[in-house]
């Protein structure tokens, strides 16, 4: 069911250079659009876990208006109670266990597996908290021949199995504690969710960690899901967190003034990496180091809820505005301490002012500046001083100001 094996031209953390399609315009060639997921798979495991998915095919007329159901048991087993029109007015049930069922793939590449006896499927899902919809996108060929994206199955989760499809599918090893919904006695999906409107699960925990647009390009036809303006605001919002790719690494973005950068955040086997983002004349892509992002489609990362190290030093500065001793400013200002301040809505950039060692602003020339992140420092402009910026890396400054940081790592769940 609602299933793709084979993604050629999608790759799980980038878009390929070899798989373009050109613009209707005619302006040049852009990059295939990945179809990706808007959640993690901790979220996917959470949701459907000891849950009940009903759903209904709308392309398959022998399964119209028909309530399909998936038990994704929370022990890795998967049950199944499938219907079909036998005639107009007989339906034939079939309940069965033969699958068992995971959740892999990094940040939005999140894919529900089936493991049957010889072989394993895939399922692309797609969550609306505001609705509680969950449907599930199919990667085929359309009519003209060509591979594209389609809303293949769509529905709800929720936490009880319908009475009447306890009746049509007898004997299915179901999780122990999972009750029964009374209300919902039709075996017609339209009628079952008039029966019950509040069966499906609304803001699920953890929903609100997803990007403007990941709603499916089955669902819009392979149209654009979002705008320009949705994405930078997104963005704006996002600055100074940290954000994973599909390939489970993580970025911050940082914006200070007409800079933009990406950060990648190292570990253990994985050096820190700065990469300039680069917006194309036309405005409407922008590169993320080798991640190319056209405008209007899904976006290749998810938040976290959890900020960049970095940022966290500045948070507290800003946050506890009282003189600070700066050693990496230099002998000039042994005697001068710091105060920061934000300027407009940016994380990434502000103003500092320079005091004397009783807390009073300097006289003369050398009493504010700008500070801002780049490149994983802290660069610090006293004004009219000419022997300009000066920075430190942000792991020397939080050890110089003492400052405890929490520090992000692939173990670390998302915020509540």
């Amino acid at each position: 069911m609602n299933i793709a094996r084979n993604l050629p031209c999608l790759a799980a953390g980038f878009l390929l250079a070899s798989c373009v399609t050109h613009s209707a315009d005619g302006s040049g060639d852009i990059p295939q659009q990945a179809n990706y997921r808007p959640y993690d798979a901790s979220f996917y495991e959470k949701l459907l876990s000891d849950r009940v998915w009903i759903f209904r095919k709308p392309a398959r007329r022998t399964y119209r208006n028909v309530p399909h159901v998936m038990i994704f048991r929370s022990d890795g087993q998967r049950l199944r109670c499938t219907g079909r029109w036998r005639t107009r007015e007989k339906l034939d049930w079939i309940g069965d266990e033969l699958a068992r069922w995971s959740v892999q793939g990094k940040g939005p590449s999140a894919v529900v597996r089936y493991d049957y006896e010889k072989k394993s499927t895939y399922g692309f899902f797609f969550y609306d908290p505001s609705t509680g919809t969950l449907a599930v996108d199919l990667f085929k060929r359309d009519v003209d021949g060509r591979r594209a994206w389609t809303r293949a199955a769509t529905g709800w989760v929720q936490d009880g199995l319908p009475r009447s499809l306890v009746d049509a599918c007898p004997g299915l090893d179901l999780p122990s504690g999972i009750r029964i919904n009374g209300k919902q006695t039709s075996l017609r999906m339209d009628e079952m969710r008039r029966q019950d409107p509040d069966a499906p699960i609304r803001n699920f925990p953890g929903s609100q960690h997803t990007t403007p647009g990941n709603s499916g390009l089955g669902a819009s036809g392979g149209k654009p899901t979002t705008t320009k303006a949705e994405i930078e605001a997104w963005l704006a919002d996002q600055e100074g967190n940290i954000l994973i790719s599909s390939s489970g690494t993580p970025y911050t973005y940082v914006r200070a003034g007409d800079r933009e950068e990406s950060w990648r955040i190292g570990n253990e086997n994985l050096a820190d990496k700065y990469f300039d983002v680069v917006r194309s004349e036309d405005g409407n892509r922008v590169s993320f180091g080798r991640y190319v992002y056209v405008f209007g489609y899904p976006f290749g990362y998810l938040p976290t809820g959890h900020r960049h190290p970095a940022f966290q030093i500045s948070d507290e500065l800003i946050r506890r505005p009282y003189p600070r001793a700066l050693e990496f400013m230099g002998e000039a200002y042994t005697d001068r301490r710091f105060v920061f301040h934000r300027e407009g809505s940016s994380s990434s950039q502000g103003k500092f002012s320079v005091v004397d060692l009783n807390g009073d602003l300097v006289e003369g020339p050398h009493f504010d500046g700008m500070w801002r992140w780049t490149k994983g420092r802290l660069e610090m402009t006293v004004r009219d001083d000419p022997a300009g910026p000066r920075s430190i890396g942000w792991r020397e400054l939080a050890s110089d100001l003492d400052i405890q940081l929490k520090v992000w790592s692939r173990f670390t769940p998302n915020t509540p």
